[in-house]
């Protein structure tokens, strides 16, 4: 019974205990540190004077019994209220301290949690504006590597692929970190893909992968998110995403599908751009393949350009030739620019209004080096928004033009000379010999010369249509083995007996072998019209000499007189058609200008080379060679 008592008491002085400790624990708990710092300190200092009043007792040393005893009471009570103050108030302040700390701890985990968040936040916004500032940039234009580089960093995928889409098929794939292998894999045994290009819709998928090197099986996550053309719903390229062990969120997909929205409009730009640089491209093809020369002022960019006709006409200014898909940038110095102009001064005037932004509505007719080419200048305004932009400044080539302007006029001179001088002779005597009874000598010389005159007629009109039919290829030559140093024995004394005042002699070796393969005919009327203009262009006599030479496959016949010669401002023009070198000498001379015309011509025919060399004043010698052969020709 004892015992029971004794358990009892002890069970109600350890639940007093608990129940002072969870009033305490309690009180506390609303106590802030500095006040349960304050109650300690307060118990310690209670202890300390407690201590100090039964040092006094003891002070001499002297102590009773009932003083002892006092003392011994008082030191009790101050350790009571230490031990007290340490359980009662210590053990939760520890308590209150270690959750504090723990409580501390977690927030620190949390906010280490916090700042890690936001680093990646921080990383993946960092790429997102990278990526953005790629898309706008003009190198997205040409390179998508660095999109598609940012958009796998952004998503944390293994790897990935824009697929580019032309007319409903892959066009191009600009891969990241993807193998030859996978990329013609994703092309055409891609189930997922072949998914989103019919549907046009967003995928995703996920399948087991086992592999020699890995263990167990692993799951690849793999999602397509179509580019859509929003003009017209049209496919225009894929994003192909492909990672392990985590799917795509819904988020991610999300922020997938803003980046195809704006890689769509990425495409468009490079579509659009790249149209416009095949536009710019077949323009200047355009440009060039004009044969005038055109030089266009663009005021506004403050540059000039030039097609390659202009670059052809005046190659000795400084430009940047970049082939013929691109206009070539020209530097223009006026005076430089001018210095072949004839009309100089008349030209700087024209041009200096142009770059003044002045450009004149008139024309311009000018010349080059010395009349050897012909050019009409005029200036075409180009505006935009109904502002002046640029001036183009083309220069025509007109020279074949003139040249013909100009054997029109010597058709006209030449049939107004050469044939109403033979028709007033025979219209005359035919109508002396009708009024008149004339003796029968008279008469007969009256026919005569109107024969002569007929005759005349009718060379001038064979010569017109021969050439004609030359021109034309319509001549037929009668080909055969001639021996030129026969034909031209002939011809010095045919012509020879026709003048008096020339003396006419061949210069050849008769041992060689001057045959060749070609029309008689042909020949001896382009001998007999050498012969007749060195004749003709002597008019005060001289030596004339043929000579010929053989020299491989070809014989080259050389007609050398010492007349009035040839200018040299003329000799480019001396085989066209009706052309009369402009002078007073020759004016007095008769002559259809035909007759090197048909010379030039039956030489090509027989596929050789005719030209002149001539000194004006000392004479000159025209030099005809000739292949021996057709087959020589066609080796």
């Amino acid at each position: 019974m004892i015992s029971s008592i004794k358990m009892n008491s002890l069970e109600m002085v350890f639940g007093i205990r608990k129940e002072v400790e969870r009033i305490m624990g309690k009180w506390v708990e609303q106590l802030n540190s500095r006040q349960i710092l304050g109650i300690l300190y307060g118990v310690c200092a209670m202890s300390l004077v407690l201590t100090a009043i039964g040092a006094w007792f003891v002070r001499d040393g002297l102590v009773s019994s009932s003083e002892l005893s006092t003392l011994r009471w008082i030191w009790m009570i101050g350790l009571v209220m230490f031990i007290s103050a340490i359980l009662l108030i210590g053990r939760p302040l520890i308590k209150r301290m270690a959750a504090q700390n723990e409580n501390m701890r977690a927030k620190h985990d949390e906010l280490e949690h916090v700042l890690e968040a936001s680093k990646q936040n921080e990383t993946k916004l960092q790429y997102r504006n990278e990526l953005i500032e790629v898309l706008a940039s003009k190198e997205s234009l040409f390179d998508y590597s660095s999109v598609i580089e940012k958009i796998v960093l952004l998503t944390e995928a293994e790897f990935g692929a824009l697929l580019l889409i032309k007319d409903g098929e892959i066009s191009s794939v600009v891969p990241k970190e993807m193998t030859e292998e996978q990329q013609e894999s994703l092309k055409t045994k891609s189930l997922l893909l072949k998914r989103v290009m019919i549907s046009k819709l967003p995928a995703a998928s996920s399948k087991k992968v086992a592999e020699d090197l890995h263990e167990f099986p692993y799951y690849i996550y793999e999602t397509v998110i179509p580019i859509m053309d929003p003009s017209d719903d049209q496919m225009i390229g894929c994003l192909y995403l492909a990672r392990y062990d985590e799917q795509f969120d819904a988020s991610e997909k999300s922020e997938l599908n803003a980046f195809a929205s704006q890689l769509a409009i990425s495409l468009l730009r490079m579509q659009l751009y790249r149209q416009m640089q095949q536009d710019r491209k077949e323009t200047a093809q355009l440009i060039n393949s004009v044969r005038e020369a055109i030089l266009y002022l663009n005021y506004e960019e403050e540059s000039i350009v030039g097609n390659r006709a202009f670059i052809r006409m005046f190659n000795d200014l400084p430009f940047n030739y970049c082939g013929y898909e691109k206009l070539a940038d020209v530097e223009i110095d006026v005076e430089q620019l001018a210095e072949r102009v004839d009309q100089r001064e008349q030209f700087i005037r024209y041009v200096e209004h142009v770059f003044d932004r002045k450009p004149p509505e008139d024309g311009l007719f000018i010349s080059l080096d010395q009349g050897d080419c012909f050019i009409q200048v005029y200036a075409e305004s180009i505006y935009r928004d109904g502002k002046l932009h640029g001036t183009m400044l083309v220069l025509r080539d007109v020279t074949a033009e003139t040249e013909i302007d100009r054997m029109k006029s010597e058709l006209v001179s030449t049939v107004s000379h050469e044939l109403r001088t033979p028709l007033s002779s025979i219209y005359g005597f035919t109508e002396l010999m009708l009024e008149r009874d004339l003796k029968e000598s008279r008469r007969e010389l009256y026919l005569k010369t109107i024969h002569d005159e007929a005759k005349r007629l009718s060379f001038l009109v064979s010569d017109f249509l021969d050439l004609q039919k030359m021109e034309a290829g319509k001549q037929t030559f009668e080909w055969e083995q001639v021996d030129l140093y026969e034909l031209a024995r002939d011809s010095i004394t045919f012509y020879q007996e026709t003048t008096d005042h020339h003396h006419i002699h061949l210069d050849a070796d008769s041992t060689q072998d001057f045959t060749i393969e070609a029309d008689l005919e042909g020949m001896r009327q382009l001998l007999g019209n050498l012969l007749s203009n060195a004749v003709k262009y002597s008019p005060d006599g001289g030596n004339v000499l043929v000579s010929l030479e053989r020299l491989e496959d070809q014989v080259v016949m050389k007609v050398r007189d010492n007349g009035i010669g040839i200018p040299s401002s003329a000799l480019p023009n001396l085989f066209g058609k009706f052309y009369r070198v402009d002078n007073s000498d020759r004016r007095k001379i008769g002559g259809t200008g035909l007759g090197l015309a048909i010379c030039k011509e039956i030489a090509k025919a027989h596929e050789g080379h005719l030209h002149v060399e001539s000194v004006y004043g000392e004479g000159s010698t025209f030099i005809c060679e000739l292949p021996t052969s057709k087959e020589v020709v066609h080796q």
